[in-house]
């Protein structure tokens, strides 16, 4: 029996992020081709913002979401933009 190599989905929409980290998960930036900088995201249907912890020095965030797609409070908008956002199910 082959083995099944699950693969990070790409996040290419803010839509698409609220779906699936309405539940929590780990998502991350691939910075420079191989380098990741990971993120666990919540989004908060309720508050209407995302909650964001920053795994590389755990760091905690609240952003809506015009704060999520702006470059001034975060990365994860432009990463979104071109396409090196991903979600890690594996």
């Amino acid at each position: 029996m082959k083995k099944v190599i699950e693969m990070p989905k790409r996040i290419t929409t803010i839509q698409q992020l609220k779906r699936e980290s309405r539940k929590g998960g780990e998502f991350f930036i691939l910075l420079n081709g191989y380098m990741r900088s990971t993120k666990w995201i919540r989004w908060d249907d309720e508050q209407k913002v995302f909650h964001v912890r920053n795994l590389i020095d755990e760091t905690r965030q609240k952003l809506t979401e015009a704060r999520i797609e702006s470059h001034d409070y975060t990365n994860i908008g432009l990463a979104i933009r071109k396409g090196a956002f991903f979600k890690d199910d594996i």
